[in-house]
C-alpha cells in the first residue's frame, strides 16, 4: 500500500475565502482552515465541505456561504469524509509540512528504504484492510463444481440404466404399475376433458388451434384432433390433440387450462399414453419410406416458411398458355389421320408472328376441338388471345383464352374410337399403295407414338403448373 501524500490538483478549485463573525485563526495547515477552534474544511468530489468536530453537522461551501448538506446525501459525504481523514493520518506517520516550502516532506527520521520496504507487517495491514478471503472462494467454488460433475454423471448413469432396460425389454416397477409408455419428443399431444358434449370436430380443432399448429396425419393429411366416443358412438366429453411444435404443448396447458367452452370449464394437460391390451402385429401400420418421410417433412417446414407477398402486377405461369377451342373436329380427325401433325404445324408457323412459341398440344380427342399454345411471356399469349378470339377458319369462329391453370383438357380414348381410329388409319396407310407407302405409315405411326409421348409430357407439365398456383 502506497503511502497518501495529498497534493493540490490542477483542476482544484481555490478554497473559498472565509468571513465568520468570529475573528478567523491563523492556518496552520493546508488541509484545514479554522474558523473556531473546532471547525476544519476539506475538498471532496470537487466541492468544499467543512465540519464543527468530529461529530457536528457537515457543512457545504455555495456562493461564498456555508449552508447544510442535504440528508440524502449525508452519509455518502460523511463517508468520504472519514475515508480522507483517515488517509491523512496515514501520511504523518511518514510525512511533516513544510512551510517555507508549502509542501508535505519525508519526515527525517524515515528513509526512502523504510518508505518503500514491503514486510510482513505491511502485507497484514493491507489484506485486513482490503483483502479478500480468497480460501472460502475457492472453497466453495470447488463444492459447486464437485456437485455439478456429480449430477452429470448420475444422469449419464440413469440414461445408461434406461438404455440397457429398453434394450433388453425391462420395465420399472412404476411402468409395470401404471402402464405408461413414454413417446418422448416424437408426440407433442395434449389431452383435454371436461368438454362439452355437442361439439364438433371442427369446432374444437378452432379451439385447440389458438396455441399452435395442429399436426396433419402423414396418410391421410387430416388434423390429429381426435374426440373420443362411447361404443354406441357418442361423445364421452374428452379428446386429444397431437402440435406440430413442442412449444404448443406448454402454451396450450397455460393459456387453455381452466378456460370456458360453451359453459364448461376445460382441463388441459400433457397427454400421456397407455398400453392397452397385447400387441397385435397384424394391427401395425406399415413403415413410410425415405421419400415419404422426406416429403411430410418438407411439407411442415413449408407451413412455417415465409414466404413475401407478390406484386400487383404478378401474373401467374399459366398465363403464358392459350387455349383455343372450335379449330377442328372429331369428324374431321377421325377422316385424317394425319390431321394432328398438320394442325400442330400450322398452329405453330401462324403464332410465331405473336412472339415466341414454347409448344402446341393437339387435343384430338376433345370434343371441342381444343389446342393450347404456350409462349416465353404473358405480353406474348395477350397478343395471341387479341387477334385469334373470333377468328373464322373453314367457317368456324374460334375462341382465345389464357389458360386457368386447372382445367384439363386431355380426354381419354375408349376402346371403340381407339378401333375407329386404328382402322382409319390403315386405310390412310393403304391408300398411298406400294412399299415406299408402307415406309411412311411406319413412320406415321412412330410420329403418333412420339406424339402421344409428348402430349403426356405437356401435361406433367400443366399438372407442375398447377401445383405452383397452388
Amino acid at each position: 500500500m502506497s503511502d497518501f501524500v495529498p497534493e493540490t490538483e490542477e483542476n482544484e478549485e481555490e478554497p473559498p475565502k472565509l468571513e465568520p463573525v468570529a475573528k478567523m485563526a491563523k492556518v496552520a495547515e493546508p488541509e484545514t482552515v479554522v474558523i473556531d477552534q473546532n471547525f476544519s474544511r476539506r475538498f471532496l468530489n470537487n466541492k468544499w465541505y467543512g465540519k464543527y468536530g468530529e461529530e457536528g453537522e457537515l457543512l457545504e461551501h455555495v456562493k461564498e456561504d456555508w449552508v447544510p448538506v442535504p440528508e440524502d446525501e449525508q452519509e455518502f459525504l460523511s463517508q468520504l469524509w472519514f475515508e480522507q481523514e483517515d488517509q491523512e493520518k496515514t501520511a504523518r506517520k511518514h510525512y511533516d509540512w513544510d512551510e517555507e516550502k508549502r509542501e508535505w516532506v519525508p519526515k527525517a527520521n524515515s528513509t526512502a528504504q523504510e518508505q518503500l520496504e514491503v514486510n510482513e507487517d505491511f502485507i497484514a495491514e493491507y489484506q485486513a484492510n482490503y483483502g479478500v478471503q480468497y480460501d472460502e472462494i475457492y472453497k466453495k467454488m470447488d463444492d459447486e463444481l464437485q456437485q455439478k460433475t456429480a449430477k452429470i454423471q448420475k444422469e449419464q448413469e440413469e440414461k445408461k440404466e434406461l438404455k440397457r432396460k429398453k434394450k433388453k425389454g425391462l420395465h420399472t416397477e412404476e411402468e409395470k404399475k401404471e402402464g405408461w409408455v413414454d413417446l418422448g419428443d416424437k408426440v407433442h399431444a395434449v389431452y383435454v376433458s371436461n368438454l362439452p358434449e355437442d361439439i364438433t370436430d371442427e369446432e374444437f380443432q378452432e379451439f385447440m388451434s389458438k396455441c399452435g399448429v395442429i399436426q396433419p396425419d402423414i396418410r391421410t393429411n387430416k388434423p390429429k384432433c381426435k374426440l373420443y366416443r362411447d361404443e354406441n358412438g357418442e361423445l364421452k366429453g374428452d379428446g386429444r390433440c397431437c402440435y406440430i411444435k413442442k412449444e404448443s404443448i406448454d402454451l396450450a396447458c397455460n393459456i387453455l387450462d381452466g378456460s370456458q367452452f360453451k359453459g364448461n370449464t376445460v382441463k388441459v394437460e400433457e397427454a400421456h399414453f397407455e398400453m392397452k391390451g397385447d400387441f397385435d402385429p397384424s394391427r401395425k401400420r406399415k413403415k413410410l419410406t425415405v421419400a415419404q418421410k422426406k416429403r411430410y417433412m418438407e411439407q411442415q417446414n413449408k407451413i412455417f416458411e415465409w414466404t413475401p407477398d407478390k406484386p400487383r402486377n404478378y401474373r401467374p405461369k399459366s398465363d403464358c398458355t392459350v387455349i383455343v377451342k372450335n379449330l377442328f373436329t372429331l369428324e374431321m380427325m377421325a377422316k385424317n389421320a394425319a390431321l394432328m401433325l398438320d394442325l400442330k404445324e400450322e398452329m405453330t408457323q401462324s403464332c410465331q408472328k405473336y412472339g415466341s412459341v414454347k409448344k402446341v398440344v393437339v387435343y384430338d380427342n376433345h370434343p371441342e376441338g381444343v389446342v393450347s399454345v404456350t409462349f416465353v411471356t404473358t405480353e406474348e399469349s395477350d397478343m395471341a388471345v387479341k387477334y385469334l378470339n373470333g377468328r373464322v377458319v373453314d367457317g368456324r369462329k374460334l375462341t382465345a383464352e389464357l389458360w386457368d391453370g386447372k382445367t384439363k383438357y386431355k380426354v381419354q380414348e375408349t376402346e371403340e374410337s381407339e378401333e375407329r381410329r386404328r382402322k382409319e388409319f390403315e386405310k390412310f396407310i393403304k391408300g398411298g399403295g406400294g412399299g415406299a407407302k408402307e415406309g411412311s405409315g411406319e413412320e406415321s405411326s412412330d410420329s403418333d407414338d412420339e406424339e402421344e409421348e409428348k402430349q403426356e409430357e405437356d401435361d406433367v407439365e400443366m399438372k407442375e403448373g398447377e401445383e405452383e398456383e397452388d
